[in-house]
């Protein structure tokens, strides 16, 4: 491998949490390199520095690209009916994960409030809205009664619709996503960690002493490195093999007559425990609605989520101009679990972070304090449960839709692209990472792969994914 001097210099982002450090004459050499500034990166980096690591955050872009912004901001245990799927492993399982994600909710409030950044409290609404939603709702109230959560079935609701009852879970929270990783990106700089933005991992190298990571900017050599990118990059551990991509739709709405909404719905944040999936809550004056997700380069027309997305909140709620509207993407796991830890069996040189569900800000401070604690020599008691290789790989029904859609795929290769703009540059349809076809997302104005969810721009370059290479130009 070619050590390419580091690119370092100070480029600061729209978000202000930048670029750090100086020109270095060579490899960027460091104790651990974390890839990913989102919230599972910058905590695991702040821990490890608190620790007396030298450490090193690398991210492809900046602050506003990372799924973390992108998210709802819930800070929940609750999570819709996640709580019962994970009952299928056993409730040892439940309770690990359980006490992950307060671990994690621990440590986000105690840090935003040292951060002055705002932390709501909210309680947490699984929300049953049709006859077939009722049964999840019960297996979420039975798992949280097995556990000692203080869950409460709740007849009324304060939702915009009909229901037929909700789990209520007090003592949650919401946050400004953006808000908060703009602050724990700056503490880490303030405490000289540097964070690169716009260096992307081309690829991981394990060495006799080490990790060499090449990116877009240069070599970095270290001891260990953490993949916290939603998804390794590249083949790594072919974990890419056990998770599904998904996106959800997210839209922002002006509410000026609020005394129509349900009586105490500010104070709540909910989601139905299934199709079709509404998420709500009030943030900073506006409306946010959630849901309409898919499988990522599977839905023909993501235009037409959006708009059933839009007509069920202006039927529902007493909304006016619609402010926002964005989508962001997440994995899920084969075992419904988070991925956290050692990429392949054995060797603790890559750790990785992944499959949290759309669930992604407690778990990922859990990650966070789970991967920091197992590099500095204190592992935390739960995390052995959420390794990625600490039950069988579970291959399912998504398995063999993933492998249905690579072979669909090469059979249309052949007909034009439907939808791509005009004047565009041409580019190859084959995906570089495993040969998926793409299909052109006319929603996004994206390249989306139905096999890994590697996503990519009008003119092929790269934009999420485990891909590590643009799309090919013809």
């Amino acid at each position: 491998m070619s050590e390419t001097p580091y690119d370092a210099t100070t480029e600061p982002d729209d978000a202000g949490s930048g670029t750090s450090g100086i020109m270095v004459p060579g490899p960027l050499r460091t104790d651990v390199a974390v890839v990913g500034a989102g919230l599972t990166g910058v905590v695991t980096a702040q821990l490890l520095a608190e620790g007396g690591a030298n450490v090193v955050v690398l991210d492809a872009g900046t602050a506003r690209s990372t799924t973390t912004a992108r998210s709802t901001g819930k800070l929940s245990v609750l999570q819709g009916t996640r709580l019962a799927r994970i009952a299928r492993h056993g409730d040892d399982v439940v309770r690990d994960y359980l006490a992950a994600n307060f671990a994690g909710l621990g440590w986000l409030r105690r840090t935003l409030e040292d951060l002055n950044v705002p932390v709501e409290n909210r309680d947490d609404l699984t929300v049953a809205t049709t006859p077939e939603q009722v049964a999840g709702v019960d297996a979420v109230l039975a798992t949280c009664a097995r556990q000692g959560l203080a869950a409460q079935w709740e007849e009324d609701p304060p939702y915009p619709a009909r229901t037929l009852g909700a789990v209520r879970l007090p003592g949650q929270a919401q946050v400004d996503p953006l808000r908060m990783l703009s602050a724990l990106r700056a503490r880490l700089r303030s405490r000289g960690v540097a964070v690169h933005d716009g260096a992307r991992v081309r690829q991981v190298r394990r060495l006799r002493t080490g990790v060499a990571l090449r990116t877009t900017r240069g070599t970095v050599l270290a001891d260990r490195v953490v993949l916290a990118t939603g998804v390794p990059p590249g083949r790594e551990g072919g974990l890419f093999l056990r998770l599904e991509a998904g996106r959800s739709l997210l839209t922002t709405w002006e509410v000026p007559d609020r005394v129509s909404l349900p009586p105490g719905f500010a104070e709540t944040m909910s989601i139905t425990a299934g199709s079709p999936v509404r998420s709500l809550r009030m943030a900073d004056g506006l409306l946010m609605v959630g849901g309409e997700g898919f499988v990522v380069g599977r839905e023909r027309d993501p235009a037409r989520r959006l708009a059933v997305l839009d007509e069920w909140a202006r039927v529902h709620l007493p909304v006016k101009a619609p402010r926002h509207a964005w989508a962001a993407q997440d994995y899920t796991s084969d075992t419904g679990l988070p991925l956290v830890g050692p990429a392949v069996p054995g060797d603790e040189r890559v750790l990785v972070a992944t499959g949290y569900a759309k669930w992604g800000l407690t778990n990922a401070a859990a990650a966070g304090l789970a991967l920091a604690g197992r590099i500095l020599g204190d592992p935390v008691a739960w995390g052995p449960t959420l390794e990625p290789w600490a039950r069988p790989p579970a291959p399912s029904a998504r398995t063999a839709a993933t492998f249905g859609a690579q072979s669909t795929g090469w059979a249309c290769a052949v007909g034009r692209p439907s939808g791509q703009r005009p004047g565009v540059a041409r580019v190859s349809r084959i995906c570089p990472h495993l040969g998926g076809v793409v299909r052109w997302n006319d929603q996004e104005q994206s390249w989306d792969c139905p096999v890994h969810g590697s996503r990519f721009g009008p003119d092929g370059t790269l934009l999420e994914g485990p891909a590590t290479e643009g799309l090919a130009r013809r």
